[in-house]
C-alpha cells in the first residue's frame, strides 16, 4: 500500500481516507433524515439518533486522522495543466472551508447536546 503521495498521484491510504470520509458523511446525513420515518418515541428513532451521534463523533476522529496523514503523506500531486491564480485560491479556500465544517459541525453539535443536558455516548460510554 502506498502511504505517501507521489508526484503524479495520491497515496492509496490518502485516497481510502477520502472515500471513507465521504461514506461517513453520507451516513451521518442519512441517519438523521431517515429517523423521520420512525414514529416519535419509538426505539428505532432513538437508535437512529444514537447512530447519528456516533457517526458524527467518528467524523471528528477521522478528520484528526486525515490532518495527520496530510501532514505526513507529503505534498499533493501537481494539477496538470496548472490552474490560474484565482481558481487555485478559490480551491484552497474551499478546502479550508470543508475542513472547518468537518471539525465545527461535530463540536458544535456536541456542545449543543451538552448544554441541553442530553447525554452524548460513544460506544456506550458517556462523554463529558
Amino acid at each position: 500500500m502506498i502511504f505517501r503521495n507521489s508526484r503524479d498521484r495520491y497515496g492509496n491510504f490518502v485516497v481510502a481516507l477520502h472515500w471513507l470520509m465521504l461514506v461517513l458523511l453520507a451516513a451521518v446525513y442519512a441517519s438523521m433524515e431517515l429517523r423521520g420515518f420512525a414514529p416519535k418515541g419509538s426505539e428505532l428513532r432513538a437508535n437512529m439518533k444514537s447512530l447519528h451521534f456516533l457517526l458524527g463523533l467518528s467524523v471528528l476522529a477521522l478528520v484528526a486522522v486525515r490532518l495527520c496523514v496530510r501532514w505526513v503523506a507529503g505534498a499533493a500531486p501537481a494539477i496538470e495543466p496548472p490552474m490560474g491564480r484565482w481558481p487555485a485560491l478559490m480551491a484552497r479556500l474551499m478546502h479550508a472551508a470543508l475542513y472547518a465544517l468537518m471539525i465545527a459541525a461535530p463540536l458544535l453539535s456536541w456542545l449543543a447536546l451538552s448544554t441541553a443536558a442530553k447525554p452524548v455516548t460513544l460506544f456506550g460510554f458517556a462523554l463529558p
